[in-house]
């Protein structure tokens, strides 16, 4: 996948602290010192984030660099601290990025609120206050579901588009269920984490485009997925986007446990096929940023005149496991370039760009919800 270069952003001062009341004033101030000429306030959208953990100022910079070089808008980004209860601090600031094309900036606005819990619970109302009336709401939650909670569910219902990051969920499958309710109540709702399937997705369904080989896949019956141990998010949502392609119903899970934590799952396919699935989370020495992303994955067929059989792997991983376990049968081996940046800021820019469902997903969830069910 092409990594497009951000422009670089620029701030229009640096960020200024001030009162709630405040906050409107000191941004119209900002506007009026620069002037429609150089710098013209744009706003296509409010995005609400919230983050439980405190970051460092170069951070939350990468955060904004991520979002304000893509779209202009209203960003207010919720700080829950612990501590005494002093309130509800704010900081505003104007960040632009710099376009080659034009002479003038086009800039969004950015809101920091800082508070312990029981501060923003007293004081939820400013948050509405502070959204523009008639555009769309983007709320980035920066940690696991957390229905029935009255920051979450207040932020919900000032919402109109709700994401996630599953790498962070602590976990995994509980979130995953909750994730799948939201939608089925209607919710939209977004992964950042499955975005990063979209390189294994599309080799495994590449593996299948020649025509000599496209009947193959409905003769897969086994299917083998390494992920690194830590957060079983991704195999899991693989699992059940492949399952819903090829029509997999889950009727049994067992969980073997052992040094791998292996999970063995059997689903039904057309003509009453019987297909064995098998989770394994190997231990990794160092995650990187992102825990939890996929290894390798195999499918095999037990149709020996079949050629289904296929070895994918992670090109800093190689495939020494999963060609080792391939048996008898001759595979395909591919080798998936991971996203060449797959940090959560970058994938949000890239998010904030896409409207409405995304059924491919949607779908793929149910069907993983499903598995979890059993």
């Amino acid at each position: 996948m092409t990594n497009t270069q951000a422009p670089p952003v620029v701030s229009l001062q640096a960020p200024k602290d001030v009162s709630i009341s405040q906050v409107e004033l000191e941004l119209s101030k900002i506007w009026q010192a620069y002037g429609e000429n150089a710098a013209a306030r744009a706003t296509t959208f409010n995005l609400l984030i919230y983050e439980p953990e405190e970051l460092t100022s170069l951070e939350r910079m990468a955060s904004i660099d991520a979002i304000a070089s893509q779209s202009p808008c209203r960003v207010i980004d919720l700080l829950p601290i612990h501590g005494e209860d002093e309130g509800i601090t704010a900081q505003v600031a104007a960040y632009c990025p710099i376009q080659k094309t034009r002479s003038s900036l086009v800039c969004g606005e950015y809101i920091t609120l800082q508070g312990t819990k029981d501060a923003f619970n007293r004081v939820h109302a400013l948050i509405a206050d502070l959204i523009i009336p008639d555009l769309p709401v983007f709320l980035w939650w920066k940690d696991s579901p957390a229905p029935n909670t009255k920051m979450f569910e207040r932020l919900i219902n000032l919402s109109d588009r709700l994401i996630f990051d599953s790498a962070v969920f602590t976990d995994s499958e509980t979130s995953l269920v909750k994730k799948h309710e939201m939608i089925h109540a209607g919710a939209q709702v977004a992964d950042l984490n499955w975005q990063r399937l979209a390189p294994w997705q599309e080799l495994t369904a590449q593996a299948f485009d020649p025509p000599d080989r496209r009947a193959a896949i409905w003769d897969v019956d086994g299917i083998t997925i390494d992920y690194e141990r830590g957060n079983s998010t991704q195999a899991l949502m693989f699992l059940g986007w492949i399952a819903s392609r090829l029509d997999w119903k889950p009727v049994a899970r067992f969980k073997e446990g052992g040094d791998y934590d292996i999970q063995r799952i059997t689903f039904t396919g057309k003509n009453d096929l019987k297909v064995e699935a098998e989770l394994a989370a190997i231990p990794t020495a160092d995650p990187g940023e992102v825990v939890g992303d996929l290894i390798g994955l195999r499918l095999t067929s037990t149709n020996l005149n079949a050629d289904a059989c296929n070895v994918f792997c992670s090109e800093s991983t190689g495939c020494m496991r999963m060609e080792a376990a391939g048996g008898a049968q001759a595979c395909h081996i591919h080798q998936v370039t991971p996203l060449s940046d797959q940090s959560a800021d970058t994938l949000m820019g890239q998010q904030l760009q896409r409207w409405g469902r995304d059924m491919l997903y949607e779908e793929s969830l149910t069907v993983t919800a499903q598995i979890l069910s059993l």
